[in-house]
């Protein structure tokens, strides 16, 4: 009796798993599905919006070419489209985050369609994004700019390979979109283009395709697309070099070989650490389907891809004396390790079973991280620290509104604050004193309102409002704050805001 395998050419009597993962449309169901229950348990967990989240409901109050240098717009401007869509709610920031997730996994799949040999193979590499630490966890906890990386390298690297499959004028203007997209989504995607590129030209069939004159389209689009922020980021005058050194902990050196192994260190581990738990299923589940050697091109390609990538950063730590990686900056070096690894599998020898078990494991991994995730959302009060996600915004809302502030412009101390004011007060211009971006005029009507998490009240107004009034010739106001105590969401613990409704101020919170 033979070896069972995913040969197509062999017929089963009745389906296996392997055979059932064969079908796009259960492969889109089991991704509908998960996404859904992440949609529900996110907006189950707080009705606050934290991290990265914060500063793009700051930033997204008006359509401009950039907003803060750190970042390019295009996650911006997903989520005015979001706001437009859901309006400015929650809602808007988990349905953009999650449709970006959505279609980090469907890219997955479709570069699986194109290189791999069938179409169960395609979606066990898909799905084994979410065996990748980011994907697993931090993704449903943090990541917006990151997530959007993730998913543009995806299309980047599926649009390459429809470029060397076909080498139509329109697959050039779309791996041009793409590389366009990329440098809009995150200036480290040149850690992954760059390593793409170079891992096509060390494969002849590939090569072809990148020295045809028409990558001039490709190269032309993508700098006519991205040439508007290019100009602003210029006229930003931002120091890259300084924010990447201070990133990287490499603002102030130690002994050079100190911080080459410091580097060396952080970087093994933030890369071991992103692969985990895929490091340890795929060896297990596979290990009698390693090809020693593969005639496909893009397994050598994807392969050259992450070893490029990493030795970028490699030399990083080599002549920029970075010492501090974390797991999302391994998202252009690693990202596309599922699929390297599975293009490394010889088709004919893996059984039914091995796909089986991948499944059961990915599928055990999921249901794992998503009851921690639910379990943090319940017990995160009694250890977390500055308690974002559990500040009792709404009670704050609900004083502000009895004082008599309806609209008008709205100054935090800090982006925490401000962006859950953006969702609470969507009419009103929304302002944080350590995160300046771009704000929409005012005519002038409305009123100034002045706001900040007291929990450790030193003075009455805090030192990062008072200086932004100043910088705007602005005085601080006359009289004293107003203090609302309330305790954290499931939690007797207590938080304490202040705020001040400012009377002789107009919308720009400058005196009458």
């Amino acid at each position: 009796m033979g070896v069972a395998t995913l040969d197509p050419r062999v017929r089963r009597a009745s389906p296996t798993l392997a055979e059932f993962l064969a079908s796009p449309r259960v492969f889109w169901a089991i991704v509908a599905l998960y996404l859904a229950a992440h949609v529900l348990l996110r907006l189950w967990e707080t009705p606050n919006i934290a991290k990265n989240d914060v500063q793009e409901a700051v930033s997204a109050q008006l359509w401009a070419w950039g907003y803060h240098p750190r970042n390019p717009p295009l996650h911006t401007w997903l989520l005015m489209g979001s706001y437009a869509v859901f309006g400015v709610r929650l809602m808007a920031h988990v349905a953009l985050k999650y449709a970006l997730l959505g279609a980090a996994l469907g890219f997955a799949y479709l570069c699986g369609r194109r290189l791999l040999p069938n179409r169960t193979l395609a979606a066990a590499s898909a799905l084994s994004l979410t065996l990748l630490a980011p994907f697993a966890w931090t993704v449903h906890t943090a990541l917006t700019h990151t997530l959007l990386l993730a998913a543009i390298n995806l299309a980047t690297l599926w649009a390459a390979a429809r470029l060397t499959a076909m080498r139509r004028t329109s697959d050039y203007i779309v791996f041009g979109v793409a590389i366009a997209l990329g440098f809009l989504a995150k200036y480290s995607f040149a850690l992954f283009l760059l390593p793409l590129v170079a891992a096509m030209l060390t494969q002849r069939e590939l090569r072809r395709a990148l020295l045809d004159r028409r990558i001039l389209i490709s190269l032309g689009l993508a700098l006519l697309l991205f040439a508007p922020h290019g100009v602003w980021m210029l006229e930003a005058r931002f120091d890259f070099a300084q924010f990447l050194a201070e990133k990287q902990r490499s603002a102030i050196p130690q002994p050079y070989f100190a911080d080459v192994a410091a580097g060396f260190g952080n970087l093994a581990w933030a890369a071991l650490s992103f692969l985990v738990p895929l490091l340890l299923i795929f060896p297990l589940a596979f290990r009698h389907a390693f090809a020693a050697r593969t005639a496909s091109p893009w397994a050598a390609a994807t392969a050259w891809l992450i070893l490029f990538s990493l030795g970028l950063l490699a030399l990083d730590v080599l002549v920029l004396r970075a010492t501090a990686f974390e797991q999302r900056y391994m998202m252009c070096a690693l990202l596309t390790a599922p699929l390297a690894a599975f293009l490394r599998l010889e088709p004919r020898a893996i059984s039914p079973k091995a796909v089986a078990a991948f499944a059961v494991c990915a599928a055990a991994v999921a249901a794992v991280a998503f009851a921690a995730l639910a379990g943090r959302a319940l017990l995160s009060h009694q250890t977390c620290n500055r308690c974002w996600e559990e500040m009792p915004t709404g009670a704050l809302v609900r004083e502000v509104r009895r004082a008599g502030f309806v609209e008008g412009t709205i100054i935090a101390d800090h982006y925490n604050l401000a962006g859950n004011m953006r969702l609470a007060f969507p009419d009103s211009r929304i302002m944080a004193a350590n995160y300046l971006v771009a704000q929409p005029p005012l005519d002038g009507a409305g009123q100034c309102l002045l706001m900040w998490n007291a929990r450790n009240a030193g003075d009455p107004l805090p030192q990062a409002i008072s200086d932004y009034l100043a910088q705007q010739g602005s005085p601080p106001p006359a009289g004293q704050p107003t203090y609302v105590d309330a305790p954290l969401r499931r939690s007797g613990r207590m938080d304490r805001f202040g705020y001040w409704l400012v009377p002789d101020r107009d919308a720009n919170c400058r005196p009458l």
